[in-house]
């Protein structure tokens, strides 16, 4: 066999994958939608706004909400929950550290090299950044997680291509997640810094926090759930202890799936790197059996490495567990998750 110039002896050969596939057993039609394929056999939302719904739960977040959420603003205090964009802050181990460099600095001005001669007294920096949009604090989109080929609301995942998604973009949430905000803090609860790596967070622990708290979940709530570990990053000092930062998460489970559905909430919010728990549950039928149900059975935005650690302690201070949230994604036609930097105003 020849590539090129070069012959390939047939164990060389043997080894190169074969550049085959299988025809899938479902059809798609002309609107992108799958039929004969994956549905859910479990609580979901399918269909519940309509067969070509694309906003999920964040129909819930109703302009009543929003305008309602409005009104727990009382001292007008603007609390940030994003991350710092770098190479030090906490990610997930798999993409690649943000990069942020400069086409135009000061030094540049001071060394006379950025005047144009037409403009001589005009000088400016420019900065750019390259990044994963699930890099650092983000919401996942419905087009982030297929199951068998199927996304949410039976949507497919071959529409999903280099010139991005065709149907469930994060463009398309553009003006939404902004509302009632709920913070569920479960180190707190436990008398903790931060819950331990590997911990289960169940139903129980959220409807303990909410009780201690005082605080109801609604319809429509974004309801961020603080484990500590984002807060846990900043205190490891080696490399072995940040891969298994990444390894051991505290998480939420496949039980809070029908949670989340009985409570109606709008989105979720965890401050680690894929809202649940990592290992998976045993015995595990599929990986990350959590965004499965919460993406694609319930079209539930996931929002992943939040930084807790200020709202908290500002809602210890005043007992007050509901805030309102503006934490829109980038309109960002196509694509599948977007970097964010989201606000609490008390």
């Amino acid at each position: 066999m020849k590539i090129g110039e070069h012959t390939m002896s047939r164990d060389e050969a043997n080894s190169i994958p074969a550049r085959t596939w299988k025809a899938p057993t479902y059809e798609v039609t002309a609107a992108g939608k799958v039929i004969g394929g994956y549905t859910p056999t479990g609580v979901n939302n399918w269909g519940r706004w309509g067969e070509n719904d694309v906003l999920g739960t964040t129909n819930l977040i109703t302009p009543e909400i929003v305008a309602n959420a409005a009104k727990l603003i009382s001292t007008g205090r603007v609390i940030s929950m994003a991350l710092p964009i770098g190479t030090d802050a906490p990610a997930w181990s798999g993409r690649p550290a943000p990069q942020h460099y400069f086409t135009m600095t000061g030094t540049d001005i001071v060394a006379s090299l950025s005047s144009p001669d037409d403009e001589p007294s005009v000088t400016f920096t420019d900065d750019y950044v390259t990044m994963a949009m699930h890099a650092s604090t983000q919401w996942d989109s419905f087009a982030h997680w297929a199951l068998d080929g199927v996304l949410y609301n039976g949507f497919w995942v071959g529409n999903v291509t280099a010139a991005g998604s065709r149907d469930l973009d994060i463009s398309q949430l553009k003006e939404s997640l902004v509302g009632r905000g709920v913070l569920l803090d479960l180190p707190r609860l436990l008398g903790v810094d931060f819950m331990e790596p590997g911990t289960l967070v169940t139903p129980q622990m959220l409807d303990d926090a909410a009780a201690k708290e005082g605080v109801e979940i609604r319809s429509g709530d974004i309801v961020i759930i603080r484990t500590g570990h984002v807060e846990r990053w900043y205190t490891l000092e080696t490399d072995a202890e940040r891969e298994d930062w990444n390894a051991r998460v505290p998480g939420v489970g496949r039980d809070t799936i029908a949670w989340l559905h009985a409570q109606d909430v709008g989105a979720l919010v965890v401050d680690n790197p894929g809202c649940e728990v990592v290992p998976n549950e045993l015995p595990m039928t599929v990986p990350y059996p959590f965004h499965g149900g919460a993406l694609v059975d319930l079209g539930l935005p996931l929002g992943e490495l939040w930084s807790l650690g200020a709202i908290a302690d500002a809602c210890a201070a005043d007992g007050v567990y509901e805030f309102f949230v503006s934490a829109p994604p980038l309109n960002l036609p196509g694509g599948v998750g977007s970097v964010i930097s989201p606000i609490a105003i008390k």
